[in-house]
């Protein structure tokens, strides 16, 4: 079984993945923790990736693809796409290597989406992803796993975050069209609580498994 999961940026695609992962066995394919992994490892192709973020310019499809294919040899059961497709180009590139079962949109509104954004911290050494409102870590500021001192991206500011949400309704809301074309589409209230959240995907993923 393979989805797409998509929604505006704090809408809780990671954690609504890491449930889905929890429970059927899914490979949470999260395009950004793909390349900060990859930027991590201090690869060519990492340092090339790092090189196209820090002049904050888009990555580039061929670079995503690659990402994408070498990430989905480690699925087994199937995967969850976080992060991916954004834009027609990419979604051709999934269509043709992948079959999709279903798309689920996590939807949210911008007052909410930089709410929640806003209050984003992660974790530089293993990339847990924590929320001051919804997901504190035990200790303030600290990583539950290794006890790293969290740190907030740059692009988790207000500014940077309302770029994002506009490319996201630009390019990737238009895939819509597509995924209800081919009644693969499924939209989830995300403005309730991570539970409900999990519960109403977990109604459709049960249709379609």
């Amino acid at each position: 079984m393979n989805i797409i999961l998509f929604g505006p940026q704090g809408c809780g695609k990671g954690t609504q993945a890491e449930l889905i992962e929890k429970k059927y066995g899914l490979y949470h394919l999260s395009m950004g923790d793909e390349m900060r992994k990859e930027i991590k490892s201090a690869s060519a192709l990492g340092k090339r990736i790092s090189s196209i973020v820090d002049s904050g310019a888009l990555v580039p499809d061929e670079i995503t693809n690659q990402l994408l294919l070498n990430a989905a040899k480690n699925a087994k059961d199937g995967v969850i796409f976080d992060g991916y497709p954004r834009r027609d180009e990419q979604l051709q590139f999934l269509i043709k290597n992948f079959k999709i079962d279903a798309a689920i949109e996590i939807g949210l509104s911008e007052d909410e989406s930089i709410k929640r954004i806003s209050s984003r911290w992660m974790c530089p050494k293993c990339l847990k992803n924590y929320n001051t409102l919804y997901l504190k870590p035990k200790v303030y500021r600290k990583c539950d796993v290794d006890s790293t001192s969290l740190i907030q991206r740059n692009d988790d500011k207000p500014v940077e975050i309302k770029k994002r949400l506009k490319i996201y309704k630009d390019q990737t809301v238009p895939l819509k069209k597509y995924y209800q074309k081919q009644c693969m589409l499924y939209m989830i209230d995300g403005n309730q609580s991570i539970e409900e959240v999990f519960k109403d995907i977990d109604k459709v993923l049960k249709k379609i498994e």
